[in-house]
Protein backbone atom coordinates (compact mmCIF):
# COMPACT_ATOMS: atom_id res chain seq x y z
CA UNK A 1 0.00 0.00 0.00
CA UNK A 2 1.25 3.38 -1.18
CA UNK A 3 1.58 5.87 2.03
CA UNK A 4 1.28 8.69 -0.49
CA UNK A 5 -2.12 8.13 -1.79
CA UNK A 6 -4.27 10.46 -0.64
CA UNK A 7 -7.64 11.75 -1.76
CA UNK A 8 -7.80 14.64 -4.17
CA UNK A 9 -10.69 16.44 -2.26
CA UNK A 10 -10.84 20.29 -2.46
CA UNK A 11 -11.15 21.93 1.12
CA UNK A 12 -14.21 23.87 2.29
CA UNK A 13 -11.17 27.06 2.56
CA UNK A 14 -10.24 27.08 -0.45
CA UNK A 15 -11.80 30.25 -2.18
CA UNK A 16 -10.01 33.60 -1.40
CA UNK A 17 -12.56 34.58 1.73
CA UNK A 18 -12.30 31.74 3.45
CA UNK A 19 -8.38 31.45 4.18
CA UNK A 20 -8.10 34.77 6.02
CA UNK A 21 -11.55 36.54 6.68
CA UNK A 22 -10.04 38.87 9.41
CA UNK A 23 -7.58 40.26 7.52
CA UNK A 24 -10.22 40.39 4.79
CA UNK A 25 -12.79 42.16 6.94
CA UNK A 26 -9.93 44.76 8.24
CA UNK A 27 -9.03 45.99 5.04
CA UNK A 28 -12.76 46.24 3.58
CA UNK A 29 -13.52 48.18 6.82
CA UNK A 30 -10.35 50.35 6.53
CA UNK A 31 -11.57 50.79 2.81
CA UNK A 32 -14.96 52.25 4.10
CA UNK A 33 -13.31 54.19 6.10
CA UNK A 34 -11.02 55.92 3.56
CA UNK A 35 -13.93 56.30 1.05
CA UNK A 36 -16.52 57.88 3.62
CA UNK A 37 -16.53 61.74 2.47
CA UNK A 38 -19.35 63.28 3.98
CA UNK A 39 -21.87 62.42 0.87
CA UNK A 40 -23.88 61.58 4.47
CA UNK A 41 -26.84 59.98 2.92
CA UNK A 42 -25.08 57.99 -0.01
CA UNK A 43 -22.69 56.97 2.21
CA UNK A 44 -24.50 56.23 4.77
CA UNK A 45 -26.72 53.27 2.43
CA UNK A 46 -23.42 52.39 1.07
CA UNK A 47 -21.63 51.82 3.99
CA UNK A 48 -24.57 49.62 5.30
CA UNK A 49 -24.64 47.41 2.39
CA UNK A 50 -20.91 46.66 2.55
CA UNK A 51 -21.18 46.27 6.67
CA UNK A 52 -24.22 43.50 5.36
CA UNK A 53 -22.11 41.68 3.38
CA UNK A 54 -19.50 41.53 6.22
CA UNK A 55 -22.03 40.66 8.70
CA UNK A 56 -22.89 37.52 6.31
CA UNK A 57 -19.04 36.66 6.04
CA UNK A 58 -18.79 36.60 10.20
CA UNK A 59 -22.58 34.69 10.56
CA UNK A 60 -20.82 32.30 8.20
CA UNK A 61 -17.65 31.74 9.90
CA UNK A 62 -19.63 31.63 13.33
CA UNK A 63 -21.58 28.92 11.92
CA UNK A 64 -18.79 27.12 10.01
CA UNK A 65 -18.03 23.50 11.27
CA UNK A 66 -14.65 23.37 9.87
CA UNK A 67 -13.08 22.26 12.89
CA UNK A 68 -13.33 25.64 14.68
CA UNK A 69 -12.91 25.30 18.44
CA UNK A 70 -16.13 26.69 20.34
CA UNK A 71 -13.48 30.03 21.21
CA UNK A 72 -13.01 30.93 17.74
CA UNK A 73 -16.61 30.52 16.23
CA UNK A 74 -17.71 32.16 20.19
CA UNK A 75 -15.16 35.09 18.64
CA UNK A 76 -17.07 35.42 14.97
CA UNK A 77 -20.58 35.16 17.02
CA UNK A 78 -19.24 38.41 18.86
CA UNK A 79 -17.89 39.99 15.98
CA UNK A 80 -21.31 39.94 13.73
CA UNK A 81 -23.02 40.92 16.65
CA UNK A 82 -20.51 44.10 16.42
CA UNK A 83 -21.03 44.62 13.27
CA UNK A 84 -24.70 44.37 13.63
CA UNK A 85 -24.69 47.22 16.71
CA UNK A 86 -22.22 49.37 14.00
CA UNK A 87 -24.95 49.19 11.28
CA UNK A 88 -28.01 50.18 13.45
CA UNK A 89 -25.70 52.94 15.15
CA UNK A 90 -25.31 54.21 11.52
CA UNK A 91 -28.90 54.18 10.38
CA UNK A 92 -29.28 56.53 13.55
CA UNK A 93 -26.40 58.75 13.44
CA UNK A 94 -26.04 61.78 11.25
CA UNK A 95 -22.39 62.68 12.51
CA UNK A 96 -19.99 61.75 10.96
CA UNK A 97 -17.33 61.77 13.17
CA UNK A 98 -19.05 59.16 15.17
CA UNK A 99 -19.37 57.07 12.44
CA UNK A 100 -15.42 56.67 11.58
CA UNK A 101 -15.10 56.29 15.45
CA UNK A 102 -17.76 53.06 15.15
CA UNK A 103 -16.10 51.79 11.75
CA UNK A 104 -12.49 52.19 14.01
CA UNK A 105 -13.44 50.34 17.26
CA UNK A 106 -15.06 47.54 14.51
CA UNK A 107 -11.56 47.37 12.65
CA UNK A 108 -9.84 47.05 15.80
CA UNK A 109 -12.11 44.48 17.59
CA UNK A 110 -11.20 42.20 14.22
CA UNK A 111 -7.22 43.00 15.19
CA UNK A 112 -7.93 42.07 18.86
CA UNK A 113 -8.87 38.87 17.52
CA UNK A 114 -6.05 37.93 15.91
CA UNK A 115 -3.83 38.77 18.94
CA UNK A 116 -6.16 36.12 20.99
Amino acid sequence: MDPNIQPMQKTYRGDRRHRQPKRFLQRRISNLTERFDGDTQRIRSQLIFELRSLLEIATEQSLGTGGQKTADRQNWVRLAAYISQVINGITKTYDVTQIKDELEELRKSIEDMDKK
